[in-house]
């Protein structure tokens, strides 16, 4: 499954995006404001700076606009005596005192005065021109231009036309504006939603193979795809397990069906002749001899058979109880030496004098060792020895059972654990259930540890693996 480089997360999407849409809003504003100002100026903004009317030599500018907002321009000597007018002046006064001229540079709408100060706002323009100084004094209602310099058109109807401009210039724009963030917006969050649907679709019409979403987004994305993508593998991978499992169990009942039927066969036609008296006399005791013999093969049969159904439950636990390995490995093996000499198998035991304990069922446990010395006994016959070693390392206790008999078929390794797998005829000749080392394996996990085969140097291993108890 390939990685994919992760991005930035959806929130931090959403807030950039935000941002930029207020970026945007305040620009759109601004620039339609500035288209507004344009069309008020006839295209110079400059014509509606007051300070900018005049110039520094004394030229007056277009003031068409000033005389929209109702104000003129003033040409005052050094004296303050009004010398001409541009526009129509609207007040009284020829001639102003300084404190006059102070009161009409006043920026506050509400000028305490009887002079039209109170009406009248005023902008100064000092020009020196051949040593003369000449004053040009811009006059203009108070309600049109606040302190910051905003024209109030409210009054006039020239100007409502221009402020309806305005707002369907700002709609147009702010509709443009929505739209554009919304597709950008859809084609980051939509695109990967629209994927993982689709994926989901795929797993609910088709099943979990081979259904894999790739795409590349933001951070929460990236994380839902990839869970995605991990959930649907685990899923795959359960449903092979499935299908393995119901080959394993089908696999299972055929064995055992054929392994009851065999003895049971036996059983009936044996039976069926003492009944009808087709039974010798001298051959009745090996008739009784052949019917028990194939009777206690049923009986372990299903005896063990049950036990492997107990192991797989659950809530079926352990007496476990703490114990010296090393010392229940001496018992075992003390037991089956004898056996082994007869058969011609040297036992070489490795055990170590010092306690190696685990928390096991005693009873249990010893069932793995006596099946793996039980399995030496019987189907070790080209070989001359068994190895049985004990050690601890890293806190695991580890117990490897060889023997150097014929090798298990490599076709075999990877299912020799499950139930009712035999070897060739020298390791089946005698009879096994061929549920022997599926027990152990369960009963070995049951305990937390592990059990596991392999063929190295001429010699069958088996190896055993447990959490050993430090506790003092």
């Amino acid at each position: 499954m390939r990685k994919q480089k992760k991005s930035g997360s959806v929130f931090r999407q959403l807030v950039g995006s935000y941002v930029l849409f207020s970026v945007l809003l305040v620009a759109g504003i601004y620039a339609c404001l500035f288209g507004v100002l344009l069309s008020v100026g006839k295209g110079n903004i400059d014509t509606l700076a007051p300070y900018k009317m005049v110039d520094a030599n004394g030229n007056v500018k277009d003031i068409s606009n000033l005389k929209d907002m109702g104000g003129w321009i003033e040409k005052l000597d050094s004296d303050y005596r009004v010398q001409d007018v541009y526009g129509q002046k609207q007040d009284q006064p020829e001639v102003y005192t300084q404190e006059q001229i102070y009161e009409y540079l006043i920026t506050d709408n509400i000028v305490e005065t009887d002079s039209s100060a109170s009406t009248y706002r005023g902008f100064m323009r000092t020009v020196k021109k051949d040593g003369e100084t000449v004053y040009y004094l811009v006059k203009m209602p108070r309600d049109v231009m606040t302190l910051t310099h905003t024209y109030n058109v409210g009054n006039h109807g020239r100007w409502e036309k221009l402020i309806g401009s305005f707002i369907l210039l700002f709609l147009l724009f702010f509709a443009a504006n929505c739209f554009l963030m919304s597709s950008y917006l859809s084609r980051r969050i939509r695109k990967p939603l629209k994927a993982i649907t689709e994926g989901m679709e795929q797993v609910i019409e088709h099943g979990v193979d081979q259904v894999r979403i790739d795409f590349k987004a933001q951070r929460e994305f990236d994380e839902i795809r990839d869970n995605f993508n991990t959930m649907t593998a685990r899923l795959e991978e359960e449903k092979r397990e499935k299908r393995v499992n119901e080959m394993k169990k089908d696999r299972m009942l055929l064995e055992l069906s054929h392994d009851i039927k065999t003895p049971v066969a036996t059983i009936k036609s044996y039976a069926n002749a003492l009944e009808e008296g087709l039974v010798e006399r001298e051959k009745l005791e090996e008739c009784y001899r052949i019917i028990d013999q194939k009777a206690e093969r049923v009986d372990v049969l299903v005896n063990e058979m049950f036990l492997l159904l107990k192991l797989d439950n659950p809530s079926y636990t352990f007496d476990k109880k703490e114990m010296d390995l090393c010392e229940l490995m001496r018992s075992l093996c003390a037991f089956y030496y004898e056996e082994m000499e007869r058969q011609g198998i040297e036992m070489h035991i490795d055990i170590p004098e010092n306690a190696i304990c685990a928390e096991i069922d005693r009873k249990e446990f010893a069932r793995v060792i006596e099946n793996l010395l039980e399995n030496i006994v019987k189907y070790n016959q080209d070989g001359q020895g068994a190895w049985i070693t004990v050690s601890e390392k890293a806190g695991k206790a580890k117990i490897i059972v060889l023997d150097d008999g014929q090798a298990i078929a490599e076709e075999l390794i990877p299912i020799l654990f499950d139930p009712f797998v035999r070897g060739d005829e020298a390791r089946t000749s005698k009879g096994g259930t061929g549920l022997g080392l599926a027990i152990a394996r369960k009963i070995v996990r049951k305990l937390d540890g592990d059990f596991t085969y392999c063929y190295a140097e001429g010699k069958n291993q088996f190896t055993i693996q447990l959490p050993v108890d430090n506790r003092p």
